[in-house]
C-alpha cells in the first residue's frame, strides 16, 4: 500500500463519495417511484447541484490553501476548475466570518469545515455516471443478496 492510499486526500474523497451516494440514492428513489423518465440522470444531477454536503477537506490543507488565498490573493496550482471553485468558497466562507470581528483565520476554517455546507458536490457529473453510480447499483445488489440470504436462514 503506498501513501497515496494513506493520506487525508483518499479518506476525504471516500467520505465525499459516501455522502452523494445516500444523497443520490434518496434522489433515484424518489424520482423512480414518481416515475419520471431518465431517473438516474435527474438524480445525479440534482445531487451534485442541490445536495447539501461537507466540505470533505482537511483542515491543514485548506488552512495553507485559505491563507494564501486571503493574503494575497494566490490561488493553489489546480488544474480542475471545480476544485478551484470549492477552495474560493470556502475562503469566501472563512473571510466573512473573519471581517470586522476578532476571529481568527483558524477558527473560522475550523467552523466552515465543521458546520459549514458546500453550495454542491464538487464532482463532475461524469464522475458521478461513470464511477460513483456504478457503485451505487453494486451496493444495492449486495444489499439485496444479503437480504435474501437472511430470509433463507430464517426460513430454513
Amino acid at each position: 500500500m503506498n501513501n497515496k492510499n494513506l493520506n487525508g486526500k483518499t479518506s476525504a474523497r471516500r467520505e465525499r463519495d459516501r455522502e452523494f451516494l445516500a444523497c443520490y440514492t434518496q434522489a433515484l428513489q424518489l424520482a423512480i417511484a414518481q416515475r419520471v423518465p431518465n431517473a438516474q440522470q435527474l438524480a445525479v444531477c440534482w445531487t451534485i447541484h442541490n445536495g447539501s454536503p461537507h466540505y470533505h477537506v482537511s483542515y491543514e490543507r485548506a488552512y495553507k490553501v485559505v491563507r494564501r488565498l486571503l493574503a494575497d490573493g494566490t490561488e493553489p496550482p489546480i488544474r480542475e476548475s471545480l476544485q478551484l471553485e470549492m477552495w474560493r468558497e470556502i475562503a469566501r466562507r472563512v473571510a466573512a466570518l473573519t471581517a470586522g470581528t476578532r476571529v481568527s483565520v483558524a477558527k473560522a476554517l475550523e467552523f466552515v469545515l465543521e458546520y459549514g455546507r458546500a453550495s454542491r458536490f464538487f464532482v463532475t457529473e461524469r464522475y458521478a455516471r461513470e464511477t460513483l453510480v456504478p457503485r451505487a447499483r453494486r451496493e444495492r445488489m449486495d444489499d439485496l443478496r444479503r437480504q435474501h440470504h437472511a430470509r433463507l436462514t430464517y426460513m430454513a
